[in-house]
């Protein structure tokens, strides 16, 4: 009788465990999922700033830009909102003279929240000039679903680590 006790409360206490794991590990598994689908849509969201540059698509840029986006480049001046920092980009990217490189040097992300990216960068104003090196760090955060830029801040480059 005892024996048979201590088998019951044995198998009981595995299905009571068995209960508990299976939503835990049905609970890792989708979020390993949405871990795999953010870290998708941050590499996407960082590819399509490089592109919508080499591109000079002032639309397609701008739809990445946070409404709260502050740009901050390397001489200290500023654009403050997205109204601001698109109208600039619109004009920016409406001379057909610069050229720009975006070495990714290094990505982080913390969950589906935020992001960064570091690209080593040159800037060429036009075809007679010097390249000019750049450090440029971009914070993306996840918002409805999207990633969008909430800082861009241009440094004197290149990047040294």
């Amino acid at each position: 009788m005892h024996r048979l006790r201590a088998t019951a409360i044995a198998t009981a206490a595995v299905a009571a465990i068995a209960a508990v794991a299976a939503p835990i590990g049905s609970s890792t598994a989708s979020t390993s999922s949405a871990g795999r689908e953010c870290a998708k849509g941050f590499t996407s969201a960082v590819e399509q700033y490089r592109q919508t540059t080499f591109d000079k698509d002032a639309d397609g840029f701008n739809a990445l830009l946070a409404p709260d986006v502050s740009i901050i480049f390397a001489d200290g001046s500023t654009l403050l909102g997205k109204e601001e920092s698109a109208a600039w980009i619109e004009g920016f990217f409406a001379d057909p003279e610069w050229t720009q490189t975006l070495d990714v040097v290094r990505t982080t992300r913390e969950g589906c929240r935020s992001g960064f990216v570091l690209f080593d960068s040159e800037y060429t104003p036009s075809p007679a000039d010097e390249p000019k090196p750049l450090a440029i760090g971009v914070t993306f955060i996840r918002s409805a679903g999207e990633w969008l830029v909430l800082h861009n801040q241009d440094s004197n480059g290149p990047v040294t680590h």
